[in-house]
């Protein structure tokens, strides 16, 4: 998948213009909010934070809190699999009337 990084290295799905993209299979699967809530270094790059501390890449860190990033993508999960269930009910409704008018032939 594709991200676009700023220059505090900080994670989004859209260019603004200003930022770089990335390919990386690091967030496959997670929501808007879970990706842009993340921090990506890549490899051979380097990150300081505020405090002076320098992080080499690669690395992949939260940008924000955890727990609400966690919260948003198991929101995300079982939306989507509301979403399958739903999907699989009218797969399975349009297949059954499709069965009775083949046996009706």
């Amino acid at each position: 998948m594709k991200i676009y990084l700023d220059s505090d290295y900080r994670c989004h799905l859209t260019d603004d213009g200003t930022r770089r993209a990335i390919e990386t299979d690091v967030f496959d699967g997670k929501c808007r909010a879970f990706i842009e809530g993340f921090r990506f270094v890549p490899d051979g790059e380097r990150w300081t934070r505020s405090d002076g501390v320098v992080f080499h890449g690669t690395m992949i860190a939260p940008a924000e809190d955890y727990s609400a990033l966690a919260r948003a993508q198991a929101q995300f999960e079982e939306d989507e699999a509301a979403h399958l269930e739903e999907l699989a009910a009218l797969i399975e409704e349009i297949y059954n009337e499709d069965m009775e008018v083949i046996n009706n032939v």
